[in-house]
C-alpha cells in the first residue's frame, strides 16, 4: 500500500471567501486518503475542519461557485445545508439522499429543517429539496414542513422555491399536511392565484388535496376578477367543477365570454357541465347572438355553444329569423361560427342553414371571404 500524501493547506482564506482552487485540492486529497471498504461516506478531517474554520468565521456565508473536475465525493453532514447550494455539491447530495438508509435520512431532515426556506430559493439548493421530498417518510416530510410555515408564502413567490413546495404538495398524504397548508395560505389565495409563481401553488394544491373548501370559500366573490387574468384563469379552470364557483361564473357569463381570457372560463364550463348550463346561457346570449357571433373572444363561446344541441338549435333559430346569415357572412369570426355550425348540426338543421346561406351568398360581394362561403357550404351539402 502505496504511503498517504502529506498535504499542507494553504492559509485560511481571506472572510467571506472561498478559494475555488482549495476547495477541489480538499476535495482531491479527501477522496486519496478516504478507505474505500468504509461502510460510511465521511469527509477526512482535515477537510471537514478547513471547512468548519471558514464557515465559523462568517456564519451567513455560503458558497455558491461551481466545483469542477469532480467525480466523487463523500458528505459530511453538518456542512450539508452549505454545500447544496453548489451545483455539484447538490447533484452529488441528491445521489447520496437517494441511496441513504432512513436513519441517515433523519439526520439530513434534522440538520436541513432550520435552513429549509433558504435552501428551497436556492438556484442549486431546490433541486436537493425536492430529491428529499420525495426519500423522506410522510412523518419526517410533516416535520418539514412544520419548520416552513412561516416561510411559505415567500417560498411559493419564489422562482425556484415554487417547484420544491410543488414537490411537497403533490406528495401530501396525512390530514396533518392539509392543515398545514390550510393554516399557511389562509387569506393569501387571491393573491398568490394572480402571481406569476404562487399561482402554480394553488393549482397544485386544487389538483391535490382531499379537502380544497378553504380555497373555494376564499376565491368566491372573485370569480370574475381571477377568470379576466392570465393566470387567475388557470386557478379557476382547476376548480370549475364546485358548483359554486360554476354559479359565480353563469352570473358573469355575458361579460366573461367577451374577454381574452375569460371567454376560456366559459368554454371550459360548458365543456365540464353541459346540458346544466344549456338554460342559463340561452337566456344569456337571446336577442345578442350575432353580435356575440361577430365578436373575437365570444365567437369561441358561441362555437362552443354549437355543440350542445340545445344551445345551436336556439343559435340557428335567432340567426335564421332575424335574418342575420348576411352579417356573419361579411364577418371572418361570424364564418368560423357557421362552419361549426356546419359540422354538428344535424340533416334538418343543415337544410335550413344551407337554405339561408346561399339566399345571402348572392348579396355578397367580399371576394376575400369567398373560399371561407365555399367551405360553409361544402360542409352543408
Amino acid at each position: 500500500m502505496e504511503p498517504k500524501k502529506k498535504y499542507k493547506f494553504p492559509e485560511k482564506a481571506r472572510s467571506g471567501t472561498i478559494s475555488d482552487d482549495l476547495i477541489s485540492r480538499s476535495w482531491s486529497i479527501s477522496n486519496e486518503s478516504n478507505n474505500s471498504d468504509s461502510r460510511y461516506n465521511i469527509v477526512h478531517t482535515s477537510v471537514s475542519q478547513c471547512f468548519n474554520d471558514i464557515l465559523d468565521e462568517d456564519p451567513a456565508l455560503s458558497y455558491s461557485g461551481d466545483i469542477d473536475s469532480v467525480s466523487d465525493f463523500s458528505i459530511n453532514i453538518s456542512s450539508l445545508p452549505f454545500l447544496c447550494r453548489t451545483k455539484t455539491g447538490s447533484k452529488k447530495i441528491q445521489q447520496y439522499i437517494a441511496k441513504s438508509r432512513p436513519e441517515e435520512i433523519e439526520q439530513i431532515v434534522n440538520v436541513v429543517s432550520p435552513h429549509l426556506g433558504e435552501i428551497m430559493t436556492d438556484l442549486y439548493g431546490n433541486y436537493m429539496c425536492q430529491t428529499l421530498f420525495q426519500s423522506c417518510s410522510s412523518t419526517q416530510r410533516l416535520y418539514l414542513l412544520t419548520r416552513l410555515k412561516d416561510d411559505i408564502i415567500r417560498v411559493s413567490r419564489n422562482p425556484r422555491g415554487t417547484h420544491a413546495l410543488q414537490t411537497a404538495i403533490t406528495l401530501a398524504s396525512l390530514p396533518e399536511e392539509e392543515l398545514c397548508y390550510q393554516r399557511a395560505l389562509q387569506g393569501h389565495i387571491i393573491e398568490l392565484s394572480l402571481e406569476t409563481n404562487g399561482s402554480h401553488v394553488i393549482q397544485r394544491l386544487l389538483a391535490t388535496l382531499k379537502n380544497k373548501h378553504f380555497i373555494i370559500r376564499e376565491i368566491l366573490g372573485h370569480v370574475r376578477e381571477l377568470a379576466i387574468d392570465k393566470l387567475g384563469l388557470c386557478v379557476i379552470k382547476k376548480c370549475i367543477n364546485d358548483p359554486q364557483i360554476f354559479s359565480e361564473l353563469l352570473s358573469h357569463a355575458l361579460v366573461l365570454m367577451q374577454d381574452p381570457y375569460g371567454n376560456y372560463a366559459l368554454q371550459h364550463m360548458i365543456d365540464q357541465w353541459q346540458e346544466e348550463c344549456s338554460f342559463q346561457i340561452i337566456n344569456c346570449i337571446r336577442g345578442k347572438v350575432a353580435q356575440l357571433c361577430n365578436q373575437k373572444y365570444s365567437s369561441n363561446v358561441m362555437e362552443k355553444c354549437m355543440k350542445e344541441e340545445r344551445m345551436r338549435e336556439e343559435i340557428i333559430n335567432e340567426l335564421i329569423a332575424d335574418d342575420k346569415m348576411l352579417s356573419l357572412l361579411n364577418c371572418p369570426y361570424g364564418c368560423y361560427v357557421l362552419r361549426t355550425a356546419a359540422l354538428e348540426s344535424d340533416l334538418k338543421q343543415r337544410e335550413r342553414l344551407k337554405n339561408a346561406v346561399n339566399s345571402a351568398i348572392s348579396m355578397l360581394h367580399q371576394k376575400k371571404l369567398k373560399q371561407r362561403w365555399d367551405e360553409i357550404l361544402s360542409y352543408l351539402e
